[in-house]
């Protein structure tokens, strides 16, 4: 369209005509961009009854409801039902929030306003009515409303938005570029902010065919399903496993005994037995029965319970850390994360330049304020070309105004006491000339580009306040060293007066005051927090905008880059190799440097692809893609709207040293999540074995419903509970990282469940058929004193099986004074147990015991402890040969 005027500056003066914007509408679409259809919240919700450990305990339920219907618990169902709907909410409406991100992009792009030049005239739009070969019209302070091309004048544009990083941009007409590229002088991009000078851009590309567009396209594409959810699959195939074959093997001895056993083998009476319709259904109704039972007894209906509260209750802790969760499930997968992908501005570094010395003729080198005070003319001349020549001014909170350099050097020289210039002429910074001057009545200051300076430099200033003549070897001196700062990633910046002011071009006669060496220095905690991450056996790489120098300089010094082979990458040699052969030098990977856009994304999906679970930091809009696809996504607190409701979990200091913390607590959480799968998976053995077996040693009852359903609440409520509390622990971290795909039941868990586990039911097992116990616990005399007895070891082996669970180490009581939770608990366990054997009467089917008889109790339940030791101490010297 625009190709068939004649004359640009006709476009440029007249712009779009009615007809032709409506035709390039029709041709290129509109401005505006569109979102998917989303999943309302009761799909959602409907859809998260799907989670497996839910819809293997739902069709037990049911099951057993309708099987059972005449004697159903209900109270047991009805509370199992209402901690599968709690969980299931509160993980829906912790979903919920990740499809606002684009919403949150399209808001912020909607609304917005722009001046084009249609028919002669300027006239103000909304955004969305802009369309490709429209005249836009840039200023101060405006937000770039479409992608285009600067045809006339100069700006500068804050793209932190898009590409994170803080230094502005300058866009100025150039030669035709054929690949759109944010580093491109001539380019404007949508989302970016137009922070000084004024021109006039060519739209090229709108809607989602912008970079912004394409943002909010990848912002609706699906993620992979997270570690936790995948483990929990194999959980419920193994526990759906486990109890069939528990079911079968009861349903067999069940019958065994029941045709066999009850007739002494007498093979007339057991085909008599066959023969009997009733006793045949009657029996086989029974069988199905015990199945069902023990199918229900055998899923961890507290499970998804344990994992919801488990999970809120370190959502709390961590916010005092400075993490803020936004999706519950981000915080276990942090604990499996394999590599991190990390930006270096804000996250490894401070995120703010700061002057860090001072470089003075003669090679004298200043670090810091304090040492510039032996050398006052030096330090009031610098003091001066600070505050008088600069485009920022000072207030309460800081620099404000100017660029990024500008308020670095005035905070760091501002004096309040120092007098105010009287300026009688300006010279402002540009991009061509690299520098900028100011005259005041004493004198003229100096600022810029080393290299466009020093060429021009006649004399240096001297700590004795003297000008020295600047040699060639003071030059070559001086070059050296800036050389040696320019390598570890230091900005250089001269300071120069001079004589005369001049009308253009570099003043005449500069007398060097300094050089000053300003860089975006390392967080106190870097190192430490990247030694972590690799001693935890996390991958770090550092994704960076900037140059090499800067970008190895700070990834040496926070010990990511070792000088390795193919440790280091430029975005441009990353865009030229092919998947295969990228993914093959992940492993070694350590610094992109000059990333590009979509490198972060591509990185991530080739991580996935290798395995990995993956982690990414992010800030601004560009990051928003990378930080939905990865399976967590850590948003700087700093950072835009859109980033930050596209990631998992919010890093409100935006430190990586908060990022260590969130993956120490997701490995407490996948711990403590084994841990209670271990507890009740031990007590559910016991408790099926318990019911079953007593029916074939002549009880039929040894423990009733209503002590069941109080053994359930250990089970489950307060189990949860107690093991939702585990405090992190600094060892965690020396752990290699868990698999995606690995099993949440492992093979030390089931050697613990079946070791500790048949001994307790061993125990009870004793305890029902010992002619000792039935004498010395009045069993002949009074049944419900025996069993009141029994009814205490079984519960009282279970809180010493919990504190089994709990610890992995040798000693138990590792860690336990961190979890007083756990202790609290317990404690109250048994309290209620207490309770219910001296005031528990009929309906608990207890009676008091005798104190002595108590701490016999007490006493056989603690020998799980001692067992469990030595299974401990026979794992750790296997482990040894």
């Amino acid at each position: 369209m625009i190709g068939t005027r004649e004359k640009q500056g006709e476009w440029q003066r007249e712009g779009l005509t009615a007809r032709e914007v409506e035709q390039s509408r029709r041709e290129h679409g509109t401005n505006a961009l569109e979102g998917g259809k989303r999943k309302s919240f009761l799909r959602q919700l409907i859809g998260n009854f799907g989670d497996p450990i839910i819809r293997v305990l739902l069709i037990a339920l049911g099951v057993n409801v309708l099987v059972l219907f005449p004697r159903c618990n209900w109270f047991e169902t009805g509370g199992i039902l209402l901690a599968v709907a709690l969980s299931t909410l509160v993980s829906t409406l912790s979903e919920w929030g990740s499809e606002r991100a684009f919403e949150k992009l399209r808001a912020s792009s909607a609304g917005g306003k722009c001046r084009v030049r249609r028919e002669g005239r300027v006239e103000q739009i909304e955004a969305e009515e802009l369309v490709v070969g429209d005249c836009l019209c840039l200023q101060a302070g405006e937000m770039i409303q479409a992608d285009g091309r600067v045809v006339f004048g100069e700006v500068s544009v804050d793209q932190a938005a898009l590409n994170g990083e803080s230094a502005e941009a300058v866009k100025r007409p150039c030669g035709p570029q054929k690949e759109w590229d944010l580093a491109c002088e001539g380019q404007v991009f949508r989302g970016s902010v137009v922070v000084g000078g004024s021109a006039c851009v060519r739209v090229e590309r709108v809607g989602k065919a912008t970079f912004y567009g394409a943002l909010a396209e990848e912002l609706q594409t699906d993620t992979r399903e997270s570690p936790l959810k995948v483990r929990l699959s194999r959980l419920a195939g193994q526990i759906s496993r486990i109890g069939y074959v528990m079911a079968a093997l009861v349903a067999l001895a069940y019958l065994f005994g029941a045709f066999v056993l009850s007739f002494d083998f007498d093979g007339a009476a057991i085909r008599a037995a066959l023969s009997d319709r009733t006793f045949v259904i009657g029996t086989l109704i029974h069988t199905v029965t015990l199945v069902i039972t023990v199918v229900v007894v055998a899923v961890p209906e507290g499970l998804p319970m344990m994992i919801t509260v488990v999970l809120s209750s370190n959502m709390r802790r961590m916010v005092k850390d400075g993490v803020l969760v936004r999706k519950m499930v981000g915080i276990e997968t942090a604990g499996s994360l394999n590599i991190l992908f990390t930006d270096k501005t804000g996250t490894l570094t401070c995120g703010k330049m700061s002057v860090c010395g001072t470089l003075c003729g003669g090679g004298v080198f200043y670090r810091g304020r304090r040492a510039l005070q032996g050398a006052p003319a030096i330090r009031q001349a610098l003091c001066r070309n600070a505050m008088w020549n600069t485009e920022s001014s000072m207030t309460d909170a800081g620099a404000v105004g100017g660029n990024a350099t500008d308020r670095a050097i005035l905070e760091y020289f501002y004096d309040p006491m120092a007098e105010e210039a009287q300026i009688l002429d300006r010279r402002p910074f540009t991009s061509e000339s690299k520098m900028a001057a100011v005259k005041t009545p004493s004198g003229v200051y100096v600022k810029g580009a080393p290299d466009v300076l020093l060429p021009h430099v006649t004399t240096y200033l001297a700590p004795d306040g003297t000008e020295r003549p600047f040699t060639r070897e003071e030059a070559q001196t001086l070059k050296r060293l800036m050389a040696t700062q320019a390598v570890t990633g230091e900005r250089l910046v001269a300071l120069c007066n001079a004589e005369r002011f001049g009308k253009t071009g570099v003043p005449s006669g500069l007398c060097l005051v300094g050089i000053l060496l300003l860089r975006d220095p390392l967080r106190p905690e870097a190192e430490r927090s990247v030694a972590t991450l690799h001693k935890a056996g996390v991958q770090v790489v550092m994704v960076t905008g900037d140059g090499e120098s800067t970008a190895v300089a700070i990834a040496r010094e926070c010990g990511l880059a070792t000088g390795g082979e193919g440790e280091v990458i430029s975005g441009r040699e990353l865009a030229q190799l092919e998947d295969g052969e990228l993914m093959r030098r992940l492993p070694h990977l350590r610094v992109v440097y000059r990333a590009l856009p979509g490198d972060k994304s591509r990185l991530v999906r080739l991580a996935q692809r290798l395995g990995l679970v993956t982690g990414m930091t992010g800030d601004g809009v560009n990051d928003a893609p990378s930080l939905k696809l990865a399976d967590v996504g850590f948003a700087m607190g700093s950072g835009t709207d859109i980033a930050r409701e596209a990631g998992d979990i919010v890093i409100l200091d935006d430190n990586i040293a908060s990022i260590c913390k969130t993956v120490l607590y997701g490995r407490t959480i996948f711990k403590s999540i084994r841990k209670f799968v271990t507890f009740q998976l031990t007590m559910n053995l016991c408790a099926v074995g318990v019911s079953l077996l007593g029916q074939f040693i002549g009880i039929e009852n040894p423990v009733t419903i209503i002590q069941m359903l109080w053994v359930n609440i250990i089970m489950d409520t307060l189990g949860g509970l107690a093991f939702a509390g585990e405090a992190p622990m600094a060892f965690y971290m020396r752990e290699r990282p868990k698999q995606r795909e690995e099993q949440i039941l492992s093979r030390s868990m089931l050697h613990q469940i079946t070791l500790t586990g048949a001994y307790t039911l061993g125990l009870c097992v004793w305890f029902l058929v010992s002619p000792f116990c039935a004498v010395y616990f009045r069993r002949g005399s009074n049944e419900v004193y025996f069993l009141t007895v029994f009814f205490a070891l079984f519960i009282f082996c279970g809180i010493a099986n919990s504190f089994c669970a709990r610890s992995e180490r040798m000693s138990i009581f590792a860690g336990l004074g961190r979890n007083r939770a756990f202790l609290l608990i317990m404690g109250l366990i048994c309290g209620v147990q207490i309770a219910m054997i001296y005031l528990g009467g009929t309906l608990f089917r207890t009676t008091p015991l005798a104190l002595g008889d108590l701490l016999w109790t007490v006493g056989m339940a603690l020998t799980v402890i001692p067992v469990d030791f030595l299974r401990r101490l026979f794992l750790r010297l296997g482990a040894k040969k």
